[in-house]
């Protein structure tokens, strides 16, 4: 995968999904009196957003991070493929947290919040697996291919 395509795809995907955790917990705490939530429901939407948030921060932190560990040798660039995937291995069974909040008798807007969460989230996960697959399991040769031009498109100026 490009470079610049990746990294900007997380940052823009980490930052949508704060917000929409953001909102999303915002909305289960503030309108509580309107949309008759339960506490315990309320409880797990906080477990789940804040869990969310974190995730997304991390990954926000990491996009950030990239070009300079993309300018390192590639043992570097291999770590963070390691780490990230790592990273998103504990992340995946939050999706199906997300998704059991479907199941749960929400007033609309929530339930409209969870699925647009939950789509970000998806699109978080499949560009993160997609680049954890070429930094880690793509052949050596190809892998230092791409990674030289992507090197030399972006960071060697003339």
């Amino acid at each position: 995968m490009d470079y610049k395509y990746f990294r900007d795809g997380l940052i823009s995907l980490s930052t949508v999904q704060f917000i929409f955790s953001f909102t999303f917990l915002l909305g289960s705490i503030l309108l509580k009196p309107y949309i008759a939530l339960e506490p315990n429901e309320r409880d797990f939407i906080i477990l789940v957003t804040i869990i969310n948030m974190i995730f997304s921060v991390y990954y926000l932190l990491e996009a950030l991070k990239f070009e300079k560990v993309f300018k390192l040798e590639e043992k570097h660039i291999h770590t963070f493929g390691k780490r990230i995937g790592i990273i998103s291995l504990f992340y995946l069974p939050h999706v199906f947290l997300l998704s059991s909040l479907l199941f749960l008798d929400l007033h609309n807007l929530l339930v409209l919040i969870n699925w647009l969460s939950l789509i970000i989230e998806i699109l978080l996960l499949g560009i993160l697996f997609k680049e954890i697959y070429d930094l880690l399991f793509k052949e050596e040769i190809e892998r230092k291919f791409e990674i030289d031009q992507n090197r030399k498109i972006y960071f060697e100026r003339k």
